[in-house]
Protein backbone atom coordinates (compact mmCIF):
# COMPACT_ATOMS: atom_id res chain seq x y z
CA UNK A 1 0.00 0.00 0.00
CA UNK A 2 1.50 3.58 -0.86
CA UNK A 3 0.03 6.89 0.77
CA UNK A 4 0.60 10.06 -1.38
CA UNK A 5 0.94 13.17 -0.20
CA UNK A 6 0.67 16.78 -1.45
CA UNK A 7 0.59 19.83 -0.30
CA UNK A 8 -0.58 23.26 -1.16
CA UNK A 9 -3.17 25.85 -0.23
CA UNK A 10 -6.77 24.63 0.37
CA UNK A 11 -8.28 26.57 -2.26
CA UNK A 12 -5.97 24.81 -4.96
CA UNK A 13 -6.20 21.33 -3.04
CA UNK A 14 -10.09 21.62 -3.07
CA UNK A 15 -10.22 21.67 -6.71
CA UNK A 16 -8.12 18.86 -7.29
CA UNK A 17 -10.50 17.11 -4.47
CA UNK A 18 -13.51 18.17 -6.34
CA UNK A 19 -12.25 16.20 -9.13
CA UNK A 20 -11.23 13.54 -7.09
CA UNK A 21 -13.36 12.55 -4.28
CA UNK A 22 -11.40 9.73 -3.45
CA UNK A 23 -8.92 12.40 -1.71
CA UNK A 24 -8.83 13.20 1.94
CA UNK A 25 -8.06 16.89 2.47
CA UNK A 26 -7.38 18.85 5.75
CA UNK A 27 -5.98 21.90 6.63
CA UNK A 28 -4.30 24.35 9.00
CA UNK A 29 -5.19 27.79 8.17
CA UNK A 30 -4.43 28.78 4.15
CA UNK A 31 -2.24 25.39 4.36
CA UNK A 32 -3.71 22.62 2.70
CA UNK A 33 -2.61 18.40 2.62
CA UNK A 34 -4.44 16.41 -0.08
CA UNK A 35 -3.99 12.90 0.87
CA UNK A 36 -5.00 8.99 -0.40
CA UNK A 37 -3.62 5.13 -0.49
CA UNK A 38 -3.59 2.95 -2.96
CA UNK A 39 -1.61 0.38 -5.17
CA UNK A 40 -2.26 2.41 -8.19
CA UNK A 41 0.16 4.74 -9.54
CA UNK A 42 -0.40 8.26 -9.03
CA UNK A 43 -2.77 9.88 -11.58
CA UNK A 44 -3.44 13.20 -9.74
CA UNK A 45 -0.50 14.75 -8.37
CA UNK A 46 2.07 16.38 -10.15
CA UNK A 47 4.20 16.72 -7.01
CA UNK A 48 3.64 14.24 -4.45
CA UNK A 49 5.30 11.99 -1.76
CA UNK A 50 4.83 8.59 -1.73
CA UNK A 51 5.36 6.36 0.97
CA UNK A 52 5.58 2.56 1.42
CA UNK A 53 2.94 1.81 4.17
CA UNK A 54 5.07 -0.59 6.58
CA UNK A 55 2.56 -0.62 9.45
CA UNK A 56 -0.85 0.15 9.48
CA UNK A 57 -3.90 0.33 11.90
CA UNK A 58 -7.74 1.96 11.92
CA UNK A 59 -9.65 3.65 8.33
CA UNK A 60 -8.53 7.36 7.55
CA UNK A 61 -11.02 10.09 6.92
CA UNK A 62 -10.30 13.47 6.56
CA UNK A 63 -13.43 13.99 9.23
CA UNK A 64 -10.23 13.09 11.64
CA UNK A 65 -7.66 15.53 12.64
CA UNK A 66 -4.17 14.34 10.99
CA UNK A 67 -0.65 14.69 12.98
CA UNK A 68 2.08 14.02 10.38
CA UNK A 69 5.41 13.53 11.26
CA UNK A 70 8.33 13.65 8.83
CA UNK A 71 11.86 11.64 9.90
CA UNK A 72 14.51 12.17 7.49
CA UNK A 73 17.21 9.60 8.17
CA UNK A 74 20.07 7.74 5.90
CA UNK A 75 22.99 5.42 6.34
CA UNK A 76 23.16 3.42 9.67
CA UNK A 77 20.33 5.03 11.23
CA UNK A 78 18.12 3.68 8.32
CA UNK A 79 18.47 -0.13 9.69
CA UNK A 80 17.67 0.96 13.58
CA UNK A 81 14.92 3.22 12.93
CA UNK A 82 12.64 0.13 11.45
CA UNK A 83 12.98 -1.66 15.17
CA UNK A 84 11.86 1.43 16.66
CA UNK A 85 8.67 1.40 14.43
CA UNK A 86 8.41 -1.60 14.81
CA UNK A 87 7.40 -0.95 18.79
CA UNK A 88 5.94 2.39 18.07
CA UNK A 89 3.68 0.14 15.94
CA UNK A 90 2.57 -2.09 19.15
CA UNK A 91 2.14 0.68 21.35
CA UNK A 92 0.22 3.15 19.36
CA UNK A 93 -2.37 0.40 18.78
CA UNK A 94 -4.48 1.21 22.17
CA UNK A 95 -3.69 4.69 22.75
CA UNK A 96 -6.79 6.48 23.43
CA UNK A 97 -8.57 8.96 21.21
CA UNK A 98 -5.76 8.05 17.98
CA UNK A 99 -8.43 6.56 15.05
CA UNK A 100 -5.84 5.53 12.73
CA UNK A 101 -2.06 5.79 11.67
CA UNK A 102 0.32 4.87 8.85
CA UNK A 103 4.07 4.47 9.63
CA UNK A 104 5.98 4.13 6.14
CA UNK A 105 9.26 4.77 4.51
CA UNK A 106 9.61 7.20 1.38
CA UNK A 107 10.33 5.91 -2.27
CA UNK A 108 12.16 8.39 -3.60
CA UNK A 109 14.14 9.82 -0.58
CA UNK A 110 15.55 8.88 3.19
CA UNK A 111 12.83 9.74 5.29
CA UNK A 112 10.05 7.94 7.20
CA UNK A 113 6.55 9.05 8.29
CA UNK A 114 4.61 8.99 11.00
CA UNK A 115 1.08 10.11 10.09
CA UNK A 116 -1.93 9.47 12.81
CA UNK A 117 -5.59 10.53 12.74
CA UNK A 118 -6.91 11.56 15.86
CA UNK A 119 -10.82 11.74 16.99
CA UNK A 120 -10.37 15.81 17.67
CA UNK A 121 -7.43 17.91 18.14
CA UNK A 122 -7.86 17.88 21.85
CA UNK A 123 -6.30 14.30 22.03
CA UNK A 124 -3.06 14.76 20.12
CA UNK A 125 -2.23 17.76 22.59
CA UNK A 126 -2.79 14.99 25.28
CA UNK A 127 -1.01 12.09 22.97
CA UNK A 128 2.22 14.64 23.90
CA UNK A 129 2.04 14.71 27.20
CA UNK A 130 2.38 10.87 27.25
CA UNK A 131 5.77 8.46 27.58
CA UNK A 132 4.76 7.38 23.56
CA UNK A 133 4.94 10.48 22.44
CA UNK A 134 8.31 11.23 24.52
CA UNK A 135 9.93 7.65 23.61
CA UNK A 136 9.30 7.00 20.12
CA UNK A 137 7.88 10.69 18.43
CA UNK A 138 9.51 13.72 19.78
CA UNK A 139 12.50 15.13 18.62
CA UNK A 140 15.05 13.89 21.01
CA UNK A 141 13.74 10.56 20.22
CA UNK A 142 14.06 10.27 16.70
CA UNK A 143 16.87 12.55 15.95
CA UNK A 144 19.29 9.57 17.37
CA UNK A 145 18.77 7.83 14.16
CA UNK A 146 19.91 10.09 12.11
CA UNK A 147 23.75 10.04 11.22
CA UNK A 148 26.15 12.56 9.89
CA UNK A 149 24.44 11.71 6.47
CA UNK A 150 21.19 12.69 7.11
CA UNK A 151 22.91 16.37 7.91
CA UNK A 152 21.96 17.51 4.84
CA UNK A 153 18.66 15.98 4.42
CA UNK A 154 15.33 17.98 5.41
CA UNK A 155 14.99 18.34 9.19
CA UNK A 156 12.77 16.52 11.46
CA UNK A 157 9.18 18.03 11.36
CA UNK A 158 5.73 17.77 12.15
CA UNK A 159 2.20 19.01 11.55
CA UNK A 160 -1.21 19.18 12.30
CA UNK A 161 -3.69 19.53 10.31
CA UNK A 162 -7.67 19.87 11.02
CA UNK A 163 -10.98 18.65 9.58
CA UNK A 164 -11.74 21.19 6.77
CA UNK A 165 -15.10 22.10 8.81
CA UNK A 166 -12.84 22.55 11.73
CA UNK A 167 -10.02 24.84 10.42
CA UNK A 168 -12.62 27.26 8.76
CA UNK A 169 -14.58 27.97 12.08
CA UNK A 170 -11.15 28.67 13.45
CA UNK A 171 -9.97 30.54 10.78
CA UNK A 172 -13.33 32.71 11.15
CA UNK A 173 -12.86 33.40 14.64
CA UNK A 174 -9.34 34.96 14.54
CA UNK A 175 -9.90 38.86 14.05
CA UNK A 176 -9.71 40.14 9.75
CA UNK A 177 -5.95 41.65 10.72
CA UNK A 178 -4.68 38.83 12.03
CA UNK A 179 -5.55 36.04 9.11
CA UNK A 180 -2.78 36.62 7.20
CA UNK A 181 -0.34 35.27 10.33
CA UNK A 182 -2.99 32.19 10.43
Amino acid sequence: MILYITTGTVRYLETLQDRHPDLMLNAVGQDAMLYREGEEENPVFESASEYDILYSHGVMSQENTAAVHYIPVSGSGEASILGHFSDLNQKLQNVKGLTAYRIGRALHKDSFIVFTQWADSATITDFKDTDIYEDYLAPGAVKKFRDIGSVFHSSISSKTYLPLEENRKKFEEIPEEEREDY
